[in-house]
């Protein structure tokens, strides 16, 4: 028997801590079968679970108060899955040592035996210092590893560059995306008196009592299942499936319905519940390039303002010359934005508009980690800095931002924000986020602007940078060669495709075999 463990929001606004398991009973349900024809406006299924498409991997038990890791790991899996990938086992360990505290005392104020945040999942997939495989991790043992700075993450083979946030949405957006997705996380509270026969959940909404934050992955749904299954009748019928942490000692092999109606799932109290939207597999010649690596732990939502400009500045590795996305956390859906390149000018970003470089514009379609996709620009310093203006019409433009945290008084978070890091532009003066914690709120620890950059490393032939080797890169080195155009020295590099370090006819010549197939 798994005992829970009480869990508490955290700061007005912020997210919820998830905990442990509950007690789980000795009875019976049989579960309602699913339909297989799609109905309603949406082209929905009335039933579906990935479960029964392979998307889904077997429950496990958790250890502590970690139902968090699995719930998080478990996603990942099933979107891996969905993808055609096969033989999928997270490392839940990798992800419960990270999730500890630093050396310097700083991160996730936790042990591999405590609870954690919703969020603290969605940072680790999107550092790309997670999506770590268990059979990459079988020499990672806790007590050899007593602080999250001692764990390996160059073993990371996924990276998530787009989550989806889910609380407050639709039914019907929660269904596709657990169709899109094979999976996604969720936190509801969980009291054992609620669950009956050990199948079915439902937390009526009258209920007032201690909160016992639970964090599952939801892989189906069942708009038929009788309200009649649950302890406390629902309005309705309908339930969605859910794989828990608490092994497979139930009668659907750790599998549970949790009614529609359940008080807090995908409600306000425990968020973000999320789908992982899109994700790649790490390679040598991809980087991020980020000044956090928690991800949003707050939303920067202290400006009552329509449109914001936020800015981190960042240190590029030149051997990563090309930048391939900028990825950013906002609570803000249906906003517009726009992203730029802003050079340095005496180690801040240039404050002169007229210097930024456009980088693309687009609408965040909703909440969560927005990936945007940049045309391969170079980058033309080591040093500069990606802004994001967003614009929203219905509310002030908030931004994820890596802010500490406390509970009971006591710390849970503890960023490690610095100054040059992250700044706040507006009327044409950028003002250090450091600066304006300390002045605004008396706050010396501050925080940081979730906003990354993916960079890649161009390839040798690859002379005008725009992500592949053809006849237009031949021919630019042709007109360098007859003094009709100028390269820079990153360009130059490029266009030595046979290593003798003279750019001549000879590197024309084998840039035109590899289009040609006769070299890779």
């Amino acid at each position: 028997m798994i005992t829970a463990i009480c869990a508490a929001a955290v700061l007005t606004g912020a997210v919820s801590v998830t905990a442990g398991a509950a007690s789980i009973d000795d009875e019976a349900l049989t579960a309602a079968p699913f339909a297989a024809e799609p109905t309603g406006e949406n082209n929905l299924p009335a039933a579906y679970s990935s479960l029964e498409h392979g998307y889904v991997t077997g429950a496990k038990t958790q250890t502590g108060n970690d139902c968090w890791v699995y719930a998080t790991l478990g996603t990942l899996e099933s979107k891996l899955l969905q993808l055609g990938y096969s033989n999928i086992d997270m490392s839940d360990t990798h992800l419960n040592l990270w999730a500890t505290t630093r050396d310097n005392g700083k991160g996730w104020i936790r042990n591999t035996s405590g609870a954690a945040y919703c969020s603290t999942g969605a940072g680790y997939l999107a550092s790309w210092q997670g999506g770590v495989l268990a059979a990459d991790a079988t020499d990672l043992i806790a007590s050899q590893i007593p602080t999250g700075d001692k764990v390996p993450t160059d073993r990371a083979r996924w990276g998530v560059t787009s989550i989806r946030y889910l609380n407050g949405e639709s039914r019907d957006v929660i269904k596709r995306a657990i169709m899109e997705n094979g999976g996604i996380a969720a936190g509801y509270s969980h009291n054992s008196s609620y669950l009956r026969n050990n199948v079915a959940y439902f937390l009526p909404p009258s209920y007032n009592g201690v909160n016992n934050g639970h964090l599952v992955e939801i892989v189906g749904w069942n708009d038929n299942y009788s309200k009649t299954n649950f302890r406390d009748t629902p309005q309705n019928d309908g339930a969605w499936l859910m794989k828990s942490s608490w092994g497979t000692g139930n009668p659907l092999n750790g599998f549970y319905w949790i009614s529609y109606e359940d008080k807090w799932l995908f409600g306000s109290k425990y968020k973000p519940a999320m789908a992982i939207e899109t994700l790649e597999e790490i390679t040598d010649d991809k980087k991020m390039v980020q000044n956090e690596i928690y991800g949003a732990t707050y939303e920067f939502d202290y400006l009552d303002q329509n449109e914001i400009t936020f800015v981190n500045r960042l240190h590029f590795d030149e051997e990563y010359a090309l930048l391939d996305k900028v990825i950013f956390e906002t609570r803000c859906s249906g906003a517009s934005y726009s992203l730029y390149y802003v050079p340095d000018e005496s180690g801040a970003p240039v404050s002169n508009q007229s210097a930024w470089i456009p980088l693309g514009s687009g609408v965040t379609d909703y909440a969560g980690y927005i990936c945007a996709d940049i045309d391969d620009i170079e980058l033309p310093d080591a040093v500069g800095s990606i802004a994001v203006t967003l614009h929203s019409n219905n509310s002030a433009a908030t931004i994820g931002v890596d802010e500490w945290l406390t509970a009971s008084g006591d710390y849970v978070f503890l960023n490690e924000s610095e100054y040059g890091m992250s700044y706040l532009y507006q009327n044409g003066k950028m003002t250090d986020l450091m600066q304006w914690y300390k002045d605004e709120n008396d706050d010396d620890i501050g925080g940081t602007f979730v906003i990354k950059a993916l960079t890649r490393q161009p390839e040798t032939g690859d002379v005008n940078l725009d992500g592949m080797v053809n006849i237009d890169d031949a021919t630019l080195v042709q007109r360098y060669l007859v003094e009709l155009a100028t390269l820079s020295d990153r360009q130059l590099a490029l266009s030595d495709v046979n290593h003798d370090g003279i750019i001549d006819i000879s590197d024309v010549t084998t840039i035109q075999m590899i289009i040609a197939g006769y070299f890779e």
